[in-house]
């Protein structure tokens, strides 16, 4: 990118709930913002501008590099000051497909600006369980210049849902930070963290569940435990004593970092087999503590794990399948320790911050 250019037409990044909520595209909207002025300061340009809906003043963090505003649930402010900063910059981020109508606002306001869209996962594959395409994202999609998905499954689905070319879509992984990794205590834990939702179902872990039932049989010691809060929580704990493995079962709720890093070193796999992930960034946060995962193997998931090397991929309606690979980790730890390792190296080379930050180089200056 040209530093004259880029020092006259800055970045303008559209988010929602980024700092006032805990979740995946929260975390990601952070990340973004902090690559953004990164970026801009390597570089000697202006501060990127960053408005977002839903979060208040008191969110937002004071030790930042971007020009962050709030506008709480003013949403008429929100259209109208970013209709205003978009007239002054070259690229407009959306953080949301559900920001598309004030892109292409924006757009018509400034037709030289580009637009790129961030898309994660269930929101734009057309999913009624999750949410449908409203009938005008399509149209409006054919003004965006970029669509950075988090997986090519993603990227996938909405190009069949929408209807788009491929030719719109970049690859842009999620990323975590490294760790100082704590050391591995001497258990038989298998761990799962996942919000507990009732749109959450599709995390399957009622089929971890079940599973225990197999290794309970086959005199199998271990005990899962599960991070994460939310009604299926009771449903969870009803079905743990339906089956009679209550005992093996420990549903752990919402914890504390400290809690949920200890939890990890107890642990001697991780494993949840979703069919709903648009990226699975819980399997790069365990792959840093140094576990092997499962994962399964109708979502996106499968993009990131590779099946025997430093994980496995299992078809969640496979119970049987499920817990044999869970037998396998448990009765070898040499093996899991070897998974749990590749998987150290694969985020390492992969998936860490500047990583994400070159990626986000990558699309601004293709579009500048």
């Amino acid at each position: 990118m040209r530093r004259a250019e880029a020092q006259n037409d800055g970045t303008l990044f559209l988010a929602l709930d980024t700092y006032g909520r805990i979740g995946g595209i929260q975390r990601f909207n952070q990340r973004v913002i902090a690559a953004l002025a990164e970026i801009s300061g390597d570089n000697g340009w202006k501060q990127p501008a960053v408005h977002i809906m839903r979060d208040g003043k008191a969110d937002i963090p004071e030790t930042t590099a971007a020009a962050i505003r709030a506008f709480g649930s003013w949403r008429l402010g929100f259209i109208v000051h970013s209709a205003v900063t978009a007239q002054s910059c070259k690229i407009l981020f959306l953080g949301h497909i559900n920001l598309l109508p004030v892109g292409l606002l924006c757009k018509l306001l400034s037709p030289r600006i580009k637009l790129v869209l961030f898309v994660h996962g269930d929101e734009v594959w057309n999913d009624p369980a999750h949410r449908r395409m409203r009938f005008y994202e399509p149209l409006m999609a054919r003004a965006l210049s970029r669509i950075a998905s988090v997986s090519a499954f993603t990227a996938s689905r909405m190009q069949e849902a929408f209807k788009l070319p491929h030719e719109k879509f970049t690859l842009f992984p999620n990323a975590v930070d490294d760790i100082d990794r704590q050391p591995q205590k001497s258990g038989r834990n298998i761990l799962a963290v996942a919000r507990l939702d009732r749109h959450d179902r599709g995390k399957n872990i009622d089929a971890l569940i079940k599973a225990m039932v197999l290794l309970k049989r086959r005199n199998v010691e271990c005990v899962l435990q599960v991070v994460g809060e939310g009604p299926l929580r009771s449903e969870l704990a009803s079905l743990a004593r339906e089956l009679a493995v209550e005992e093996r079962v420990e549903l752990l709720g919402r914890v504390s970092d400290a809690r949920l890093a200890e939890a990890y070193s107890q642990a001697c796999l991780f494993a949840m087999p979703s069919s709903k992930e648009g990226f699975g960034i819980v399997f790069l946060e365990a792959w840093l503590h140094g576990l092997p995962v499962i994962c399964g193997t109708q979502d996106a998931a499968v993009e990131i794990i590779t099946d025997g090397v430093d994980g496995f991929a299992v078809n969640p309606s496979d119970i049987e399948t499920l817990a044999e690979r869970m037998a396998m980790l448990l009765a070898d730890p040499g093996m899991a320790a070897a998974m749990g390792e590749a998987g150290v190296e694969k985020v390492r080379s992969r998936y860490l911050m500047r990583h994400f930050k070159g990626n986000l180089e990558k699309i601004i200056a293709e579009l500048s």
